[in-house]
């Protein structure tokens, strides 16, 4: 920057800050680095295309008139993204050399490549592996909810076979599977020879179950899984309850980590918690280093829907962003399903986004995912935890093994559903308001006065914080 125009720009920056919202300026305007082209142009530095965009559509004549205000020169501005020029003392890329690794790209006049792709064998090598290129560590959007699960991912990327096996853990759409595809890619594109797997808990049990019934594909079903660098299995609590499934797994888990190769696991919960998951496994899935994901903070939403707009290079208002970030707070997979819709509507019906389409359209996705808390979803969790039937805490039986599940059930009801004592007593067999009651008054007192009362009622809050 021309040493005279320092001060302007300060200033200049000043009074932008008054002009704009926090977000705006420290995400479009601060970000920019101007460049005297002569005495009427200024030339601004973008971080990218979409920042240009953004700026040519909202902050130009703002830009324009502070700076006349301050100088009384009408400069001409104009923009060029960051990401297409040579940083100062850089080297010419040879073209030659960039075709040869890369295949097809584009080159403008001045030979600077702005558009490259993959390689196709890396691409055929991903594939092959199950991965999809664009879950990288790249676009993981890091908060206080993810920061060091994704700390860890990376170093395992870095170091295959160090911290093993890696178990990732946390709620649905919160990014694990997105954490776990990105350490798959990172290993192939550090070396595309590594071999590597990437499947669901649901695709292993399903070839498993193919190669028990032909015997000629035990053989290949033993070399896909195990003659690998790394194992990528997603959702691994769908082997629990399985026998069959339980014992190839261990089998396998042991094969790979007694040769020093990497295994990584994503799961809803941590291996102690998942019901039916045999002991020696839960042992070995606890051997390395567990790591959660936890729902994120509103400035994590905000962000990974701005990288979205970035990515899609969509134009919208900060002030959407702002009101989906603010109200969508489950998990990321609904943040995007509101940011998609909204792109669709824009794009299909070329109408704007007035207040009302993003509201309706946030309280869409949101009902839509979302199930009513009810008697009966209690009902069910609670007998799925103490492996009970759900008729048997509606029953007359009397025995511990159902009373106690059946009273907590109906503090549940009381705590988490807000129902009213009499609904639940008709929910739960016809029974009067005062066995209520007293179901509730005692189980409420246990869980005050009984830390292990406490943390099994907690285990299944979170249990229907999940299903709910």
């Amino acid at each position: 920057m021309d040493d005279n125009f320092i001060n302007i720009w300060e200033k200049a920056l000043e009074a932008l800050k008054e002009e704009t919202s926090q977000i705006a300026y420290k995400t479009y305007i601060e970000v920019m680095v101007p460049r005297v082209i002569d005495k009427n142009t200024i030339c601004f530095l973008a971080p990218s295309s979409y920042h240009i965009e953004i700026c040519k559509k909202r902050y130009l004549d703002l830009i324009q008139n502070t700076l006349k205000i301050l100088t009384s020169v009408d400069y001409e501005i104009t923009f060029e993204a960051k990401d297409v020029i040579p940083e100062e003392g850089e080297e010419e890329l040879d073209i030659e050399v960039v075709k040869g690794q890369y295949g097809n790209i584009e080159v403008n006049n001045n030979s600077q490549v702005i558009n490259t792709s993959i390689p196709t064998d890396v691409k055929k090598i991903k594939e092959e592996a199950g991965l999809n290129p664009r879950y990288t560590f790249d676009n993981f959007i890091i908060g206080t909810n993810n920061r060091f699960a994704q700390a860890t991912a990376f170093s395992v990327s870095e170091n295959l076979g160090v911290t093993n096996p890696l178990y990732i853990y946390g709620g649905v759409g919160l990014g694990k599977t997105h954490l776990m595809q990105a350490i798959g890619n990172a290993v192939i594109d550090k070396n595309p020879s590594k071999k590597v797997i990437y499947c669901t808990g649901e695709l292993f049990v399903n070839e498993l179950i193919k190669a028990m019934l032909n015997p000629n594909m035990n053989d290949s079903f033993k070399k896909k899984f195990r003659n690998v660098d790394l194992l990528l299995i997603d959702d691994v609590q769908i082997i629990a309850g399985k026998d069959k499934c339980q014992e190839e797994f261990f089998h396998t888990f042991n094969s790979l980590f007694e040769s020093g190769k990497q295994i990584v696991l994503t799961s809803e919960k941590p291996p102690k918690e998942i019901n039916g998951l045999e002991d020696r496994l839960k042992t070995r899935f606890s051997m390395g280093v567990s790591v959660d994901i936890q729902t994120p903070d509103y400035e994590t939403r905000f962000a990974i829907l701005r990288k979205k707009a970035e990515e899609e290079r969509y134009l919208i208002d900060d002030d959407v962003l702002v009101k989906i970030a603010t109200r969508v707070k489950s998990n990321v997979r609904e943040l995007e399903g509101v940011f998609n819709k909204l792109m669709a509507y824009t794009k299909f019906t070329n109408n704007p986004l007035t207040d009302d389409v993003v509201d309706n359209t946030i309280e869409s996705i949101l009902v839509k995912n979302s199930k009513i808390l009810t008697s009966k979803l209690i009902m069910q969790v609670v007998a799925k935890f103490f492996d009970i039937k759900v008729t048997d805490l509606t029953s007359d039986k009397r025995s511990n093994t159902i009373a106690f599940p059946r009273q907590i059930s109906m503090f549940l009801c009381r705590e988490v559903a807000d129902m009213s004592f009499s609904a639940i007593g008709k929910d739960f067999g016809g029974r009067d308001h005062s066995t209520v009651l007293h179901a509730y008054s005692k189980v409420k007192d246990e869980y005050n006065n009984n830390p292990d009362t406490k943390d099994l009622i907690d285990d299944i809050k979170k249990i229907l914080e999940r299903e709910s």
